[in-house]
């Protein structure tokens, strides 16, 4: 997908792929399968964001919130269950289908983890000026649409990795 401009450039092309690569690795600060905080992997802190931000949901619904396969998906809310930060149970209408839902325990560290995230986020805003925190916000959004769009041209091509 190209932009409005034209298609970019090698050297932006490059330049871009460097440039995302250091800031993921920066701002998430490790891989997914180590641990972020109070024992949590990335993996599972964004399951218990899921969850806190959509509801309860399909074990299905969990695994392409976090582009994982089912049974990844279902290895990253073991430990949560354990935990009892999350409750696994049949879904209503099909017994059959595994619905995962924040306890109140998950919640509270949700709230914990999250408030902690919010506030690396003000630190790292408060150093950039009110017009370039604007162009950031509207960059990462798009960025985001045109990931969405590409994934989904790669899933409807058969091509999905």
């Amino acid at each position: 997908m190209t932009g409005p401009s034209g298609r970019p450039h090698e050297g932006q092309v490059r330049e871009f792929n460097r440039a995302m690569a250091g800031l993921v690795k920066r701002y998430q600060f490790r891989d997914r399968n180590e641990t972020v905080a109070y024992g949590l992997s990335v993996s599972q802190a964004y399951a218990l964001r899921a969850l806190a931000e959509r509801g309860p949901l399909a074990m299905g619904e969990l695994a392409e919130e976090l582009r994982l396969s089912v049974s990844a998906a279902t290895r990253v809310v073991d430990p949560l269950v354990t935990r009892r930060l999350v409750r696994r149970a049949s879904g209503r209408d099909d017994r059959r289908v595994r619905v995962a839902t924040l306890t109140s325990a998950g919640q509270r560290l949700w709230g914990r983890l999250e408030g902690e995230l919010l506030e690396i986020d003000r630190r790292i805003l408060a150093g950039l000026s009110a017009g370039e925190r604007e162009v950031v916000l509207r960059v990462i959004d798009a960025l985001g649409r045109e990931t969405d769009a590409w994934r989904s041209a790669q899933h409807a091509g058969g091509r999905a990795r």
